[in-house]
C-alpha cells in the first residue's frame, strides 16, 4: 500500500497544471499578461535576447509558429534593424543603449491568446547559432481565464502564479498526508514485532516437570530414634 501512494504522489510531480503546460524548457520563466477585451489597445511586449553579433535575425513564436521576423545589424556602436511590413500587427522596438530588442503585440484579439517567445539567430560572424530568450510571455484576454484589475496599470498578473500555488499547496499536503501515514505504519509494525517476540520467548522458556515439583513439595519424614 506504502508503495502505491509513493508512486500516486511521484506521478502527481509530473502532471502538468493547466496554466504552466507547454512544450518548452521548464527553466524558462513564464509571465502571464492579461489584457482587458477584445482588440486591445494594451501593447504587449515580448523581448529577445541580448546578442552582439553583426548580423542576426529575431523570430517571433507563437506556441510553435513563426509569426514575424526582423533582421539587426550592428554598425560600430548603433543597431539597426528593419522596420516590419506597414499595417502589421506585430511591432518592433529598439534600445540602442543596452542594445535591446523586443516584439510588441499590438491588437491582442481572442485569436491572440497564446504563449510568445523571442528567438534570436546569428547569422554573421559564423558559426551560425541559436539563441532563446529568457523569459516567455502568455496571453490571455479578459472574460475567458482571467480578470483584469482596472485600477492597475498592470496587466501582467494573470491567473498562472495562482494555479501554480494551488497546486504546490495540493502536493505538500499529499506527501505530508503520505509521510505521516508512512511513521505511523513503521511504529504499528515494531510493537507488533515486539509483542511478537516476547511471545515467542514465553512459548519457549522451559517448564519443569510435575514428578519433580511434587517430590519436593512432599517428604516423609525421618525417624528419630534410627
Amino acid at each position: 500500500m506504502g508503495v502505491v501512494r509513493w508512486l500516486f504522489l511521484t506521478l502527481l510531480g509530473w502532471w502538468p497544471s493547466g496554466a504552466t503546460r507547454s512544450t518548452y524548457p521548464c527553466d524558462v520563466p513564464l509571465k502571464t499578461i492579461c489584457v482587458p477585451g477584445s482588440s486591445s489597445s494594451v501593447p504587449v511586449p515580448v523581448p529577445c535576447p541580448k546578442m552582439t553579433a553583426d548580423e542576426m535575425v529575431f523570430n517571433l513564436f507563437k506556441d510553435q509558429q513563426v509569426i514575424s521576423n526582423v533582421t539587426c545589424n550592428h554598425e560600430g556602436d548603433a543597431l539597426n534593424c528593419t522596420p516590419p511590413p506597414p499595417h502589421a500587427t506585430v511591432a518592433v522596438e529598439m534600445n540602442r543603449g543596452n542594445m535591446s530588442v523586443w516584439f510588441v503585440l499590438d491588437g491582442v484579439t481572442d485569436d491572440s491568446q497564446a504563449t510568445y517567445r523571442c528567438e534570436g539567430n546569428v547569422i554573421y560572424p559564423p558559426p551560425w547559432r541559436k539563441v532563446s530568450s529568457a523569459l516567455r510571455v502568455q496571453v490571455l484576454v479578459e472574460g475567458h481565464i482571467c480578470k483584469c484589475n482596472k485600477g492597475s496599470g498592470n496587466h501582467g498578473d494573470g491567473p498562472g502564479r495562482r494555479f501554480d500555488w494551488i497546486w504546490m499547496l495540493v502536493v505538500a499536503l499529499l506527501s505530508i498526508y503520505s509521510v505521516a501515514v508512512t511513521i505511523l505504519a513503521v511504529v504499528n509494525w515494531v510493537r507488533w514485532r515486539n509483542t511478537d517476540s516476547q511471545s515467542d520467548y514465553m512459548n519457549t522458556k522451559p517448564i519443569a516437570p510435575r514428578d519433580r515439583r511434587r517430590k519436593k513439595g512432599v517428604q516423609k519424614p525421618i525417624p528419630r530414634h534410627f
